[in-house]
């Protein structure tokens, strides 16, 4: 028995020391902030409807850009009218400013009529229109991980309609960009 117990224990002297081993893992993430996106839809054309050629002096048809409103001098008009509309959408968006550029006439193929372009802001489709001057706008949102939509209505008034201008449609380019940070 006593050589047994030699036997082992010897045999166990001869064995590899077992040595602990370990390793290291590094958790890691990046944060970054979300990028500001915005886009421009048109949800209505700026329409005057069809307006008559006055007999004798000039006229006008304006639509106003806070109300949409059209009114008429010297001539009488009919037919469906819009103010335009178009809506800034955005998300993770703390300011932003709208530019909008309106031509100097409307033109038909042969003619023009002058146009004064008007736009008024609000954070509702259908009501609360402030009225913008100049031609940019600038306002804020609540940034990261936020979104937003403002709208903007387009109106104004064509001028100098008579007798001599062109039995045409008459039409123009109003153009409107965003920038959002």
């Amino acid at each position: 028995m006593k050589n047994l117990i030699a036997l082992v224990l010897f045999s166990l002297c001869l064995l590899p020391h077992v040595q602990a081993q370990s390793a290291s893992v590094d958790a890691e993430i990046t944060l970054v902030t979300p990028a500001p996106t915005c886009a421009f839809s048109v949800s209505s054309d700026l329409d005057f409807g069809l307006a008559e050629k006055p007999a004798t002096g000039s006229a006008s048809v304006t639509i106003s850009a806070t109300s949409g409103t059209r009114t008429a001098n010297g001539t009488t008009v009919s037919g469906t009218s819009s103010v335009g509309q178009v809506q800034l959408s955005g998300a993770n968006v703390a300011s932003y400013t709208v530019s909008r550029s309106f031509p100097g006439t409307l033109d038909s193929s042969n003619d023009n009529l002058s146009f004064a372009g008007t736009w008024a802001e609000s954070s509702s489709a259908s009501s609360g229109y402030s009225s913008i001057s100049g031609s940019s706008y600038s306002g804020t949102s609540s940034g990261a991980g936020s979104t937003f939509t403002q709208y903007f209505r387009l109106g104004g008034e064509v001028s100098g309609i008579s007798l001599d201008d062109e039995s045409a449609a008459y039409d123009g380019t109003i153009s409107a960009s965003a920038t959002c940070n």
